[in-house]
């Protein structure tokens, strides 16, 4: 039963990754200043926070399946992302995307790390 649940969360956390890493890639492009339609920016925050939130049930349902401990170190990040589907919740002016940029500028690098740290452990899953 064991090896079928971790097999089962180590094929949740693939699929999270990959939404990840497609929605990552949507996030970078607007902070570069791709021109996305809001609701694409707005889905793709949205989509992204909540695979983050997943990914990190399912990273430490493994270690706890391997008696281990581990520590999600990106609260701060989902704040960030909180804040910037808030600042579209009020309205999808140039101003509120510009504020939504402002704010996955300064995330940028969380993100990042988030990524590498999910691509580290994709690779180990294999």
């Amino acid at each position: 039963m064991s090896g079928e649940t971790e097999a089962k969360i180590k094929q949740d956390i693939l699929v999270e990754i990959q939404t990840l890493e497609q929605n990552y890639r949507v996030l970078v492009g607007f902070i570069a200043g791709t021109d996305y339609d809001p609701l694409t920016v707005g889905t793709s925050i949205q989509t992204f926070k909540d695979s983050l939130s997943r990914a990190s049930a399912y990273v430490l349902a493994l270690y706890n399946l391997k008696g281990r401990r581990v520590n999600i170190p990106w609260e701060s990040l989902f704040t960030s992302l909180d804040y910037a589907i808030a600042t579209f919740s009020v309205s999808v002016s140039s101003k509120q995307l510009d504020a939504v940029r402002t704010i996955l500028i300064m995330s940028k690098e969380q993100m990042g790390q988030v990524l590498s740290y999910f691509s580290a452990l994709k690779e180990s899953l294999k």
